[in-house]
């Protein structure tokens, strides 16, 4: 029984991970002028990543060896909270 548990566990996870890289695609395509594509790759310029990386789920690595353990969490916050901001 726990093994059937796990398997459920594990494709919930799969399709919650699915769904956030469809919204994820779907707040990046609204990046659509020039200057709006832009600002998109330099924003993923800094985080030394791109944007097919970010849709196929791959973080980007880390920037510095200050960036470790609660560092990197906020600096990863951070990417996802601007992409997924409602603010110009």
């Amino acid at each position: 029984m726990g093994s059937l548990t796990v398997l459920r566990e594990a494709l919930r996870a799969r399709r919650e991970r699915r769904r956030e890289r469809e919204q994820l695609r779907r707040e990046l395509m609204e990046f659509r002028t020039p200057a709006e594509r832009q600002e998109l790759e330099d924003i993923c310029r800094r985080y030394d990543t791109t944007v097919e990386d970010l849709l196929a789920g791959r973080e980007p690595p880390l920037a510095s060896p200050r960036l470790q353990g609660r560092a990197w969490e906020e600096a990863w916050d951070e990417i996802v909270l601007h992409y997924s901001s409602d603010e110009e």
